[in-house]
């Protein structure tokens, strides 16, 4: 397995006139959890839209694992083990949390992530699938949830099972949009535990997140983007003190990080 894990080389996004991505040069390799942030507008969901192949670059280049993958369509990308989590809740009507993680197991086999309408008997019928699922389940702690509804589930745990519809896609790399977007403080503890799990589990991952307390507590990694544009990188303690982005992110008070 190759250890380059992602690498962005003068990567930009541009919508009419405006960078919304900037020259961004970086390199994730394979193993922990890194951190975006950045005030609104900063250009972060684009930056992630770019990388899982929503949106091409106006320029620049990206390679995952040595290989180049800019230019390639989302399932194409996903194929090669970047998947995303999204900041809003999917689920179907009707379906239970075990169909939907079944719907998302089958990516391997029917080439599109989380296409949940194709599930049935094919993926009953595979020992290996089940699993996974089950494996999935006691990792996100939804084991209790398992026969429920999943659009009957509280906001928080659609939110963790959106996160382990993702996993059951089996990424080498996660990309987690505002995992605690909308949570309240012991929702949150509970994402943070699920995504230590995901991460002690193998798979290296990348978070958007405006909760500061989460990241400085999260992250091995913290990459903060102001207008399109990487302005700090480093361990947690050292960005937080950074005076850019003391200036940039929280207008110029320190306490606020």
């Amino acid at each position: 397995m190759s250890s380059q894990g992602l690498r962005l080389s003068h990567v930009s996004r541009r919508f009419g006139g405006i960078a919304a991505v900037n020259d961004v040069s970086l390199s994730i390799p394979f193993g922990g959890i890194t951190s975006l942030i950045g005030p609104n507008g900063a250009g972060k969901t684009t930056l992630f839209n770019v990388i899982a192949g929503q949106l091409r670059p106006s320029d620049g280049m990206i390679h995952f694992a040595g290989e180049r993958i800019d230019g390639r369509s989302p399932d194409s990308i996903a194929r090669r083990g970047i998947l995303r989590s999204f900041q809003n809740t999917v689920t179907l009507p009707g379906l239970t949390v075990e169909e939907h993680l079944l719907g998302a197991a089958l990516f391997p086999t029917i080439g599109r992530p989380i296409d949940l309408l194709r599930i049935g008997r094919v993926a009953r019928s595979k020992s290996d699938r089940m699993r996974t699922v089950d494996a999935i389940l006691a990792l996100s702690g939804l084991s209790g949830h398992r026969a429920s509804i999943a659009d009957t589930l509280p906001y928080g745990l659609q939110k963790i099972l959106g996160v382990a519809m993702a996993l059951a896609c089996r990424p080498r790399l996660l990309l987690a949009d505002e995992p605690a977007a909308g949570l309240n403080g012991a929702e949150t503890d509970r994402m943070e535990q699920v995504l230590r799990a995901i991460h002690g589990s193998g798979v290296t991952i990348i978070v958007v997140e405006h909760d500061l307390r989460l990241v400085m507590r999260l992250s091995h990694r913290v990459l903060v983007l102001v207008q399109g544009e990487i302005v700090a990188d480093g361990p947690p303690d050292e960005v937080r003190h950074d005076p850019r982005v003391i200036e940039a992110y929280v207008g110029g008070e320190p306490d606020a990080t």
